[in-house]
């Protein structure tokens, strides 16, 4: 399976110049967790909602407190992305090794055409057919016995 067949197609975007509680309002009004950030046709950054808690904070009565920054002062910068043609093995180790929850999927222009978030490689786990439990070997060894052989 291919990035193309797996990306969110409605993407909602986000110029750098937007302030931080604005963002922050879309992501909550669209339980959105990741906002790419486009400036012109082109892919500037990713704003996550990590990338919020870090610079956010909440004020006595609860409500959050904002920073008079942009979102382009707090987005993570060249984000990881990938093709439509990408296989969703690859974005899945790709996400793991960078520890990261989206993938903005570009054309070969550079183009933003989609997204595909850990969530979307959840659904396609939840769609494999069922599998006899596999047979896991494993041996128990008390730390004494470890240090005797050493």
């Amino acid at each position: 399976m291919e990035a193309e067949m797996l990306m969110s197609l409605e993407i909602v975007t986000v110029p750098p110049e937007l302030s931080l509680e604005a963002a922050h309002r879309i992501m909550l009004e669209r339980s959105l967790r990741h906002l790419p950030v486009v400036s012109g046709q082109k892919l500037a950054g990713i704003l996550s909602d990590r990338d919020l808690l870090l610079v956010i904070g909440r004020g006595r009565d609860g409500a959050f407190v904002y920073p008079k920054q942009t979102v382009g002062e707090v987005m993570s910068l060249s984000p990881i992305s990938a093709g439509p043609s990408t296989s969703v093995a690859e974005l899945a180790k790709a996400m793991l090794d960078a520890k990261i929850d989206a993938i903005p999927i570009l054309t070969a222009q550079d183009v933003l055409i989609g997204l595909v978030t850990s969530t979307d490689l959840m659904k396609v786990l939840a769609l494999l057919p069922k599998y006899p439990q596999p047979t896991i070997a494993f041996q128990v060894r008390r730390a004494a016995d470890l240090h005797a052989r050493a």
